[in-house]
């Protein structure tokens, strides 16, 4: 049981730092482009809860 936790909170870590990543990404340049990325990121979780 452990070693499944363990796993779980390394996935929901590596999952936060790819979020964290595309916002980055998304937002350099033109501040436009956070609320983009931002929005494009609430759809995919959106389509991903219905899987």
């Amino acid at each position: 049981m452990h070693g499944f936790a363990a796993a779980t909170v390394r996935e929901d870590a590596a999952r936060d730092a790819r979020l964290l990543s595309l916002i980055a990404i998304g937002a350099r340049g033109d501040p436009r482009h956070i609320d983009q990325t931002l929005d494009r990121l609430q759809d995919h979780a959106h389509l991903g809860s219905h899987r």
